[in-house]
């Protein structure tokens, strides 16, 4: 809380349409970024391969309606139902290493979980 973070906006497509609309926040020193490693690959791969142990994340889901402006971006009409999703990532040593915000049109995305029982 209060530190610096490096911002990321994604706009995620599949067949040149928009699906959803990503902005995640990492810690300054974190990783190194790179604009063409995160568009060939995955956030979270990079993470890995950084050296980072994605251990848990704390995570929220709902819906409401678009905004002008998120209706513009994902090609939806304004006050069209999207999926929502906020999430906080820990690394093995409970550090927060990632905060991401994102939006996604429901038409087009859904979201499948599997839970699992703590022994």
């Amino acid at each position: 809380e209060d530190g610096e973070v490096h911002r990321i906006e994604r706009l995620r497509l599949a067949h040149g349409e928009p699906m959803a609309h990503l902005v995640n926040c990492l810690p300054l020193g974190l990783l190194d970024l790179d604009t063409g490693q995160l568009e060939a690959t995955g956030l979270y791969r990079l993470m890995r391969s950084a050296g980072i142990t994605l251990h848990s994340a704390r995570q929220s889901i709902g819906a409401r309606a678009a905004t002008r402006e998120e209706a513009e971006r994902l090609g939806e009409e304004e006050g069209a139902p999207l999926l929502t999703m906020q999430r906080t990532t820990f690394d093995d040593t409970g550090r927060a290493v990632e905060f991401g915000t994102h939006t996604y049109r429901p038409s087009r995305y859904s979201f499948e979980f599997q839970l699992l029982v703590r022994s």
